[in-house]
């Protein structure tokens, strides 16, 4: 028996209002996801579609008996109440009323009924709800968009001549809108064409959704460039038009920049009206260009409309935005050895959309007037041209072979241009009155020295040495702000300021902290975990609490701040747990160690009393004394014993230690790198005594034999190098290397 139409349209009905009322519980919020096309996927996949469009067969073949059909509808609508109740907020989901309800279609108008939203204003924008509507009849359309299938599309937009411009969803989107947001996808560029010309008006391709966005909008989010010359072509207009939060197509491209740097190449070409480059809106533009790190073009956007070095948004300047990109400023810092002998001789990638011109005979004239010494300075310049030339010639064909060389010379290029653009920063700074100069740039001097952008902090002290007396609001300067969070590159930086130094030394911040004092405070949680196990971060600690003292005037040691504690009683207080934590570490590093040393030990012991082949009877010396296998093993197996037992002594030191604050400094760090010495110097003997012995017993006249117990008595080897020997190296680098302070 088949199932009445009636109760299939209610099912068809609560599929679309399940999905409009996803829709617009997200609707203006910034994490915006268009949860109506997901639902129409998500019944694709599942084959339930059928509920949605109105294509449910009357074919008994199809349903089989109506006590299977009502199971498969139940499950059905079950499906539906999910994909509702999973588009809640936690607040709406309390209500235990909702939760009573049998089918979807109530669910749907209990909330539609309680909680249905009304328009309001939020912080001066309009927030914009979507009268409820059903979108179903545009869901072939729609299909034919994800697929993009032209010939569907076609048909449908013959039927329905206004369907090209019209919302198609909860979010006001057109067909236009959804066909661009694909990126170089094959046949996209097809399809859009034929969108574009069905449409009549070129005005209509300026249609917005419900966050005021047009197509074109949609087409720089996604690095369609393709779509973005069809529609200007059609419309010069539309890069000229600004969403509700006026941001212009070149925003959006500048922001996904990073991706596709042609896509806002293209928009910064087409787009000439000034309004996008100035004031708010070109700050913004500047801010996505370096969140995108394309600082040539920032550089050329600050020379163009200097007045965005002063301009700030939500408190933030330009050049105090970019002290945020610590990473972009490190240089070789984040390099290993490798990558950072590719640095220094890798060529800085100029590129085509850089303003930079290449010198030609003019500009020799200008610079001398006699003609012999224009004649040597054209030829030289040339001559250094056609070496540069050359020279990124070959590295264009070494990027070829080794991909990785390619990332070594972006980051260069892209540090290379950072820095242009800081000191172009900089330079239209400096025109401005004392008072914005020391605004701006001394509240991004201070943010510099946080991040540890020493490259950024070094160029504003160059331009404005005077501001390396800038107090922030807690009266905290430039050298409390680097030990504060543990920037030892701006401390070095600062520390060679001799003749300044002092003067930073002696200030005080508005608790009464010393730079003493602020060394004894815990290190900020994201460089305490640069450092792998507590105690060697206990040890760092101390190490800038101890280089820190060195510079302090000594009556200041014993200073008491403001909370009546002096600089010994705050390290002591905020590095208890770390204390604690430490002492942990190294004890249970030190049991473990303790054991294997025990276990090498031991085997060691026997082997030397049951030496391989026994012992002359009558003379009761070892048979293979004679043999050169043999006393391989005499000296590899008592070297195993002696080292093992010294490591079995030095950890067990460790685990009977004090633990006092000052050992994790030295003593900790010495006896704990004495005896993984000495435990990798006992494996390693163990290892050169058992292959001794296989060769005495089995490879005698068997030189072949030599080569599977070589190879394989490596792995062990190898892999306590591979996974101890770091450690190791961190170790001795942080007890006896030059230290964190010094280069």
């Amino acid at each position: 028996m088949a199932l009445p139409r009636s109760n299939e349209e209610t099912i068809h009905l609560s599929l679309v209002n399940a999905a409009s009322f996803v829709s617009i519980k997200l609707c203006g919020e910034s994490n915006y996801i268009p949860w109506k096309t997901q639902i129409v996927c998500l019944l694709q996949s599942h084959d339930l579609l059928k509920f949605v469009d109105g294509t449910i067969q009357e074919d008994e073949e199809e349903k089989g008996d109506e006590e299977d059909y009502n199971l498969q509808r139940k499950r059905n609508d079950e499906l539906v109440k999910a994909c509702i109740f999973g588009s809640l907020s936690d607040q709406l989901l309390k209500d235990k009323a909702v939760h009573e309800l049998d089918t979807a279609r109530q669910v749907w108008l209990v909330l539609e009924q309680r909680y249905s939203p009304k328009p309001k204003l939020q912080g001066g924008s309009r927030v914009v709800y979507i009268e409820l509507k059903d979108y179903s009849f545009y869901f072939p359309l729609f299909r034919a968009l994800l697929s993009r299938d032209w010939e569907k599309a076609e048909a449908f937009l013959k039927q329905e001549k206004d369907a090209s411009i019209a919302p198609i969803n909860t979010q006001l989107q057109t067909a236009l809108h959804l066909a661009v947001g694909v990126k170089s996808e094959k046949g996209n560029k097809h399809f859009v064409e034929k969108l574009v010309a069905s449409i009549e008006n070129k005005e209509d391709l300026a249609r917005k959704d419900c966050f005021g966005e047009a197509a074109l909008h949609y087409a720089a989010r996604f690095g369609n460039l393709d779509a973005a010359e069809i529609i200007v072509k059609r419309n010069p207009r539309l890069p000229h038009i600004a969403c509700m939060y006026g941001t212009y197509p070149i925003h959006y491209a500048a922001s996904y920049g990073y991706v596709s740097v042609d896509v806002f190449a293209y928009f910064l070409r087409v787009t000439e009206d000034p309004a996008p480059y100035t004031n708010l809106s070109g700050v913004k533009l500047l801010y996505a260009l370096v969140s995108s790190d394309l600082y040539d073009f920032a550089t050329e956007l600050v020379d163009e409309f200097p007045n965005l070095a002063k301009y700030e948004e939500c408190g933030n300047s330009a050049l105090k935005n970019l002290t945020k990109k610590e990473f972009t400023f490190l240089g070789t810092s984040r390099l290993n050895f490798w990558q950072q002998l590719l640095y220094y001789c890798v060529p800085i990638k100029l590129t085509t959309r850089s303003l930079q011109r290449r010198p030609n005979a003019n500009d020799v004239e200008n610079v001398v007037n006699d003609s012999q010494m224009v004649k040597t300075k054209y030829e030289r310049i040339y001559f250094s041209i056609v070496i540069k030339k050359l020279h990124t010639l070959l590295f264009d064909v070494l990027e070829i072979l080794v991909p990785h060389l390619k990332h070594v010379r972006d980051k260069k290029s892209i540090h290379h241009n950072a820095v242009k653009y800081a000191a172009c920063l900089c330079e239209k700074i400096a025109n401005l009155n004392y008072n914005e100069v020391d605004s701006i740039a001394g509240n991004s001097l201070l943010d510099a020295a946080c991040y540890d952008n020493y490259e950024l902090v070094d160029l504003i002290l160059r331009r404005f040495p005077y501001l390396v007396y800038y107090n922030d609001h807690n009266q905290k300067n430039i050298l409390h702000i680097t030990v504060e969070n543990r920037s030892k590159n701006v401390f070095k930086l600062v520390c060679q300021m001799s003749p300044l130094l002092h003067n930073l030394v002696i200030c005080f911040d508005s608790s009464g902290n010393t730079i003493l004092d602020l060394a004894g405070k815990l290190a900020p949680q994201n460089k305490l975990n640069l450092v792998s196990g507590p105690a060697f971060q206990m040890q760092q600690e101390l190490q800038w609490f101890k280089e820190v003292k060195q510079i302090v005037p000594s009556t200041f040691w014993k200073r008491l701040n403001l909370e009546m504690k002096d600089p010994y009683v705050v390290f002591t207080e905020e590095h208890e747990k770390l204390k604690v934590d430490g002492e942990k570490w190294m004890k249970d590093t030190s049991s473990s160690c303790t054991i294997a040393a025990a276990l090498i030990a031991t085997i060691a012991f026997a082997a030397a009393i049951t030496v391989p082949g026994g012992n002359n009877q009558q003379s009761g010396l070892p048979i293979f004394s004679a043999n050169i296998g043999f006393i391989i093993f005499a000296i590899s197996n008592a070297a195993s014993l002696f080292t093992s037992s010294t490591s079995l002594l030095v950890f067990l030191s460790v685990l009977t230690s004090r633990y006092a604050e000052e050992d994790f400094l030295h003593t900790l760090p010495r006896s704990l790198i004495l005896g993984l010495l000495t435990l990798f110097l006992s494996i390693t003997s163990m290892i050169i005594s058992f292959s001794a012995t296989v060769y005495i017993m089995y490879g005698q006249k068997k030189a072949w034999v030599l080569l599977p117990v070589a190879t394989m008595a490596c792995l062990p080897i190898t892999s306590f190098v591979l996974l101890q020997f770091p450690l190791l190296v961190a170790l001795i680098s942080s007890t006896y290397g030059a230290g964190i302070f010094r280069n």
